[in-house]
């Protein structure tokens, strides 16, 4: 039986769910890195995150992500705000690969634990199918069937377009830092997302939707984005979830900010 999605889910391999040498635990963080996983299979969500989704504690989830990383499930990679402060990891899932294996247990057989796709009739016994992709965060499987991957070269499109939106030239030449050069390439990822729902803060929105969020801005929309971050007084843990927040919601939250800005200079001061 092949179960459709109306709404995002996330696969991981029939290999892993039956190790004999994962803990029930494990599987479940595991599967919570899996669903935050972006097409090139890295996830940055934070501990804290970590340890909700998975209902354990932040303290657990922490041993955890270091049992999958000795056992070879994931790569883990720190990060640093632009300030230097420590932030939420990124994470690379390595449990898709064909060759993949768990310490003590031989690698999957392809077929050895899958079910033929829907409409397909079960292989004959001993025919060994091709493995499925293992990890598809959030992606319908009748959208994935008609939207492959996006390319190399719309990807260099899409951020060319960008950059001419928000006059990234003239930009350039009072930002040096860096944080523009991460700002837009945050941008163009969300822009170029296959998923149909893309997180941002707590919510999920469809993916056409954050596309033509993204093709709106302007320059005065990345000005004030990098006005907040900079004025940010407060720990950020995963600071690519937090700029994509800040620039989602650039439109509806500009006119305000400056409207307190000059009141706090006028009547604050």
């Amino acid at each position: 039986m092949r179960i459709a999605y109306p709404i995002g889910f996330t696969q991981i391999p029939n290999y892993i769910l039956r190790s004999k040498v994962l803990k029930p635990l494990q599987k479940v963080v595991l599967a919570v890195l899996c669903s935050y996983a972006n097409d090139e299979n890295l996830a940055f969500p934070s501990y804290q995150t970590i340890a909700n989704d998975s209902g354990i504690s932040r303290r657990k989830a922490i041993e955890i992500i270091g049992d999958l990383e000795r056992l070879g499930c994931i790569r883990k990679i720190a990060q640093k705000s632009t300030k230097g402060d420590n932030t939420a990891n990124d994470y690379v899932v390595l449990i898709g690969g064909a060759d993949f294996a768990l310490p003590g247990e031989s690698p999957a057989l392809p077929g050895e634990y899958g079910a033929p796709p829907c409409g397909e009739s079960p292989a004959p016994r001993g025919e060994r199918r091709a493995p499925n992709q293992y990890i598809d965060n959030n992606i319908n499987i009748y959208f994935n069937n008609n939207h492959q991957s996006i390319t190399a070269a719309e990807m260099d499109e899409m951020e060319e377009q960008i950059k001419e939106n928000i006059d990234y030239t003239i930009l350039k030449q009072s930002y040096t830092d860096g944080m523009l050069e991460e700002i837009v390439s945050v941008m163009v990822e969300a822009t170029c997302a296959t998923a149909t729902t893309i997180r941002i803060g707590d919510n999920e929105f469809p993916r056409e939707v954050v596309k033509a969020q993204m093709l709106k801005l302007g320059s005065e929309h990345v000005e004030y984005v990098i006005d907040c971050i900079k004025k940010n007084t407060t720990k950020v843990r995963n600071i690519k979830a937090y700029m994509l927040r800040c620039i989602y919601n650039a439109p509806q939250t500009i006119a305000h900010y400056y409207t307190a800005e000059v009141n706090h200079d006028l009547y604050g001061g």
